[in-house]
């Protein structure tokens, strides 16, 4: 595609980026998987090798920390070097990671293992996004980026049944060393796929690298950071907490909740999935990337009510519908501010930007989970479920401050942009 072309709805897609847009998928439930099997089987552990609640929070810990941390660097090395080496890197340290969990025999190498888990981790969310710009027009990477969506809901959804089951069958150290391997085959597989994309940066070789303090002071990326910065913070809440909410709180048993309490992280992908489409019909009928992604952005804001409502509910149905609507709303954000990040900044800058805005993410829901626990305490949850509710909307303020007070310049798309990429950036 030339740089003066506009990629219109029949631009052709190539099989080979639908095969990296599936690995992606694998990529995305694996990263779901090689995290949550350890929470998943936490009582066998601790039966099956005499740990305390202390020692598990040490592990949590051990991953945590370099998963904040390595986002700082990991988008850089993606923009600098590209997916094509990086992902396997990642990927392939990442199934390391957990095969070396299925074979520890004591905490030190278990918690070496998840520190390295962590650390890999934090590379796969911006080498998914940075693929999917790679192998695919910017009118198609709404629709690509929930193409990949069941497969990684999928890691969320199947990872506890799939750990007992082949914990019972085999042993625990099994429920680690299957998904290391598929892992490992994964990577390089993509390896040998990931070649001579069609809309590719310059030269990894050749151009000046992206540092991560000239992302950071970006004055685009100022809006969708701020953002993240209030609404990751609920996302991550419900990741460690919602368990315990419907337990402790509407007496459901851990039976129960083995039973049906994958059905938020499954119903989210339809609508993500959903939304990913909407967003590219609005900019075939003429808005810019940017403005479609505020709109879905903001029209998910407002199913935040649905937390609060959760004050009056005391059945474990209504409130597992509930929940399901608030878990939409958070993998929504999720998933369409990256895209909304890699539809202004420069192209070489998407991997370097995502991992700006996901590290400052997970630090805020670092320390907000921090400090859930006291409060939970001290007032339980409806101190909580009331801020939550407002994070959203007041997410959806600070995006359209930043990006939609001027509709003339965002939401017509200019009839000849000057690169692959919306102009306007």
């Amino acid at each position: 595609m030339g740089p003066s072309a506009l990629p219109s709805r029949k631009t052709p897609i190539r099989a080979r980026a639908w095969l990296i847009l599936l690995l992606t998928g694998v990529a995305g439930m694996l990263f779901y998987v090689d995290r949550q099997t350890l929470s998943v089987l936490k009582s066998t552990l601790k039966a099956a090798e005499g740990w305390t609640d202390t020692q598990y929070s040490w592990l949590v810990t051990a991953f945590m920390v370099p998963y904040t941390l390595c986002y700082i660097v990991t988008g850089y090395l993606i923009d600098r070097w590209g997916t094509r080496l990086m992902m396997p890197l990642f990927l392939g340290a990442m199934s390391l990671a957990t095969l070396i969990s299925g074979m520890a025999d004591n905490l030190v190498v278990f918690g070496a293992s998840r520190f390295l888990l962590g650390a890999a981790e934090a590379g796969i969310v911006p080498a998914v996004l940075v693929a999917i710009v790679t192998w695919f027009p910017y009118n198609r990477r709404g629709m690509a980026n929930t193409f990949n969506k069941p497969l990684t809901v999928a890691g969320q959804v199947l990872v506890a049944p799939l750990a007992a089951w082949i914990t019972l069958q085999l042993g625990w150290r099994w429920a680690f060393v299957l998904p290391g391997l598929i892992g490992l085959a994964a990577a390089l597989l993509w390896f040998g796929l990931d070649r001579a994309p069609p809309f590719p940066d310059e030269d990894y070789t050749t151009r000046a690298p992206v540092s991560f303090r000239e992302v950071f002071h970006l004055p685009v990326i100022r809006g969708v950071l701020l953002a993240r910065l209030v609404s990751d913070p609920l996302w991550f809440f419900l990741i460690f907490w919602q368990p315990g909410f419907l337990q402790e709180e509407l007496g459901m048993s851990l039976e129960k909740f083995g039973r049906i309490g994958w059905i938020p992280a499954a119903a989210s992908v339809g609508f993500i999935m959903l939304t990913g489409v909407m967003s590219d019909w609005l900019i075939v009928r003429g808005w810019t990337p940017v403005a479609s992604r505020l709109r879905i952005l903001t029209l998910t804001a407002a199913l935040s009510p649905a937390l609060l409502a959760l004050l009056w509910v005391h059945g474990h149905g209504p409130a597992l519908a509930l929940l399901t609507v608030v878990q939409i709303m958070t993998a929504t954000w999720l998933s369409m501010t990256g895209l909304l990040m890699s539809d202004l900044v420069p192209r070489r800058m998407v991997g370097t930007s995502v991992s700006v805005i996901s590290a400052v993410g997970a630090a805020a829901g670092g320390l907000v989970n921090l400090a859930a626990g006291p409060l939970i305490e001290a007032v339980g949850y409806s101190t909580l479920l009331v801020l939550g509710c407002l994070l959203h909307p007041l997410a959806a303020v600070i995006l359209w401050w930043h990006y939609g007070r001027k509709p003339a310049a965002s939401r017509v798309l200019p009839a000849r942009p000057a690169t692959g990429l919306p102009s306007g950036r």
